[in-house]
């Protein structure tokens, strides 16, 4: 904004900016000039230092990549830094988003940060910590340590863009292919880096969220894997004394291990062989937090897991051992730092992943993950056969088209059989006489 003397005029003329054109305004006085300048120019409470741009810094740039030539620009702000953005398909492209950056700068709509990306993610996550819970936060420091700092942390917070995405992405999915990590890990990881560059968005340190044309890497739905009816007993026999009645829950009721986990006394009844599940054990502290979607549900259980669940609680009467409540306790071992623990709590989900693998490996089964218990539970009250709708409310789920989705074609496979077995049982019920006086 500037004011200049017209002398062919006797003018004086008002310069300033709008939305990116060149404006201007004649006065017959200087005193209306710079009253019409001062209007142009209201000062803010707490004004924030300039961020002006060196017009004749960086340029439009060409490189090569494997899908062919691309182009670059760069511009040199007043403080000396330099502003780059990659992965345009013209030298136009470079340079039209070029002069666009330098005026979001110019105008205030876009802060420089100088912040590597390391030190923005630590902010951040700092101060989302009161926010999120502890097990959320457990998967961003994860998330970033393993797989997005290496990659993006010595990187200025502007100077990464869709192409650097793409380049990460591409890394990680060689590592997928190695099988050292899979696709859903991979993506989650990229939900994180979303979340933060999104949040630089929405503090104006970038204009776009370069991940939004990335796409996700994708995933190939395997097929549930799940303990069939004559390995059920093999797993069990393997599994450890402090670890088969958490086993046996897993079988029978279809719980997830972590509201296996949050289960209490007072959550059961075995007078009516009914479980009601509404809490789950939380990551990271200890406590218990509302279950997956925080619905309540009651599931029906049959006397063999009604009389597992009785001589627990009878050994622990018998022994007097406090349990402050929790169905499923973890056992002190005799050495080790854990073995001067004088409270009583359940086992942690690691832990319980590895009474199951110890388990599966004594009993010479093939790997599956412990999860594959639930789908165990869901095979076997479709085997039984009990319909769809039943399988939905013992497991919890929302819609019975989840239900389906996951186990719509062992129900097939099983109402076939049925239908078999109704056939044959027909056939050796009704005797020849019968069968002709049908047929005639």
């Amino acid at each position: 904004m500037s004011i200049d003397y017209e002398p062919s005029r006797d003018r004086y003329r008002v310069r300033w900016r709008k939305n990116g054109k060149q404006r201007s305004r004649r006065f017959a006085t200087r005193d209306e000039a710079e009253g019409f300048e001062a209007s142009l120019s209201p000062q803010p409470e707490e004004p924030e230092p300039p961020q002006s741009v060196e017009p004749s810094g960086g340029g439009v740039y060409p490189y090569e990549t494997s899908d062919g030539r691309r182009w670059r620009f760069v511009f040199r702000q007043s403080d000396g830094g330099l502003t780059t953005r990659r992965g345009f398909t013209s030298r136009t492209a470079a340079t039209t988003a070029r002069g666009r950056a330098i005026e979001e700068v110019r105008r205030g709509e876009v802060r420089v940060n100088r912040d590597e990306f390391a030190v923005f993610w630590a902010a951040l996550l700092e101060a989302k910590h009161p926010y999120i819970t502890p097990g959320t936060l457990q998967d961003y420091t994860t998330h970033g340590r393993k797989r997005l700092l290496p990659w993006f942390g010595e990187l200025r917070l502007a100077a990464i863009d869709e192409d650097r995405v793409r380049d990460w992405l591409s890394d990680m999915a060689e590592i997928v292919a190695d099988d050292e990590l899979s696709p859903k890990t991979v993506n989650n990881a990229r939900t994180c880096l979303s979340m933060a560059l999104g949040e630089a968005v929405r503090r104006r340190h970038l204009t776009q969220n370069p991940c939004r044309y990335v796409p996700e890497l994708p995933v190939e739905r395997a097929e549930i894997d799940y303990l069939r009816v004559g390995e059920i007993e093999r797993y069990l026999e393997a599994c450890a004394d402090y670890y088969r009645p958490l086993a046996e829950f897993l079988i029978g009721t279809g719980a997830r291990i972590s509201e296996a986990l949050g289960m209490r006394w007072p959550d059961l009844d075995l007078d009516d062989g009914v479980v009601r599940i509404s809490r789950q054990r939380a990551r990271g502290t200890g406590g218990t937090t509302p279950t997956k979607g925080k619905r309540f549900r009651s599931v029906q259980i049959g006397p063999r897991l009604i009389a597992t669940l009785r001589r627990v609680r009878e050994q622990r009467d018998r022994t007097s051992q406090p349990d402050d409540g929790w169905l499923f306790l973890c056992p002190r071992p005799l050495r080790g730092r854990y073995s001067r623990r004088t409270e009583p709590t359940p086992p942690n989900r690691k832990t319980a992943h590895d009474w199951h693998e110890w388990a599966l490996e004594d009993a010479g089964l093939r790997d599956m993950p412990l999860h594959s218990l639930r789908h165990t539970a869901a095979t076997l009250w479709l085997a039984t056969p009990h319909p769809l709708i039943f399988v939905q409310r013992q497991l919890g789920h929302r819609s019975i088209t989840t239900t389906e989705e996951h186990y719509g074609h062992f129900e097939a496979s099983f109402v076939k059989r049925a239908a078999e077995q109704t056939e044959a049982l027909i056939g050796r019920s009704t005797p020849a006489t019968n069968a002709d006086a049908l047929a005639a």
